[in-house]
């Protein structure tokens, strides 16, 4: 059946897009998934999607801890949603940095806040503070960041997330039906977002953007 309307989904399209200008050339989507659901927004000359399992969208087989691609190999990595899976994410950052070009850029995405999934593989969450921490180390600059949701945006997402998987609503023909009863909730919960520019609203969030660059 067609996807239920999340409020995540919606702001992390919406944050990519945002930042896509940042990532040209040959590009590597390291953990992309059996899905392209990121890869049309970017301008590349090519796009090359690794993943730990095999699948339709997926050209090269390996793990992000340790790549089968020598050094410089890319202009640029998109990483979206993959960190919170990886059982050691600084060797991932690192094999991030190494397979980068010199002045080569990083577009990453992380949940501060999600529901378990993907059990057991379902390891980390992170502040921006971590995530910056983790690749600074691994030897980046950072580029840009972004919030995404604040208190209002992430309580709706969790009220979301616990109603599909409470109700199956995916395996149901009728769990469509949610999908319009979301959307409005997530727009009055973006329209709260907007209106709280306080400090404690800014303590919540759905996750974070960042793109790192590779110093020349």
């Amino acid at each position: 059946m067609p996807g239920i309307y999340q409020i995540e989904r919606a702001l992390l399209e919406k944050q990519v897009r945002r930042y896509s200008s940042y990532i040209k050339g040959r590009v590597l989507d390291a953990g992309s998934g059996s899905m392209n659901r990121y890869g049309k927004l970017f301008d590349a000359d090519e796009y090359v999607r690794l993943d730990v399992a095999p699948g339709s969208n997926v050209d090269v087989v390996g793990s992000i801890e340790e790549m089968p691609f020598t050094d410089a190999e890319f202009d640029a990595v998109v990483s979206t949603q993959v960190l919170e899976h990886v059982p050691h994410p600084h060797l991932a950052a690192k094999e991030i940095f190494r397979v980068l070009r010199p002045g080569g850029r990083a577009l990453i995405t992380v949940p501060q806040w999600n529901e378990l999934h993907e059990e057991p593989h379902d390891y980390w969450r992170y502040t921006s503070f971590g995530l910056a921490n983790l690749f600074t180390e691994a030897g980046f600059t950072v580029l840009a960041s972004e919030q995404r949701g604040g208190f209002f945006a992430a309580r709706a997402q969790m009220g979301m997330r616990y109603l599909i998987d409470r109700f199956s609503l995916y395996q149901h023909w009728w769990g469509r039906a949610f999908h319009y009863a979301f959307r409005v909730w997530g727009a009055v919960a973006l329209a709260l977002d907007r209106a709280d520019r306080s400090a404690a609203n800014r303590k919540h969030a759905i996750g974070w953007i960042f793109v790192f660059e590779k110093p020349l």
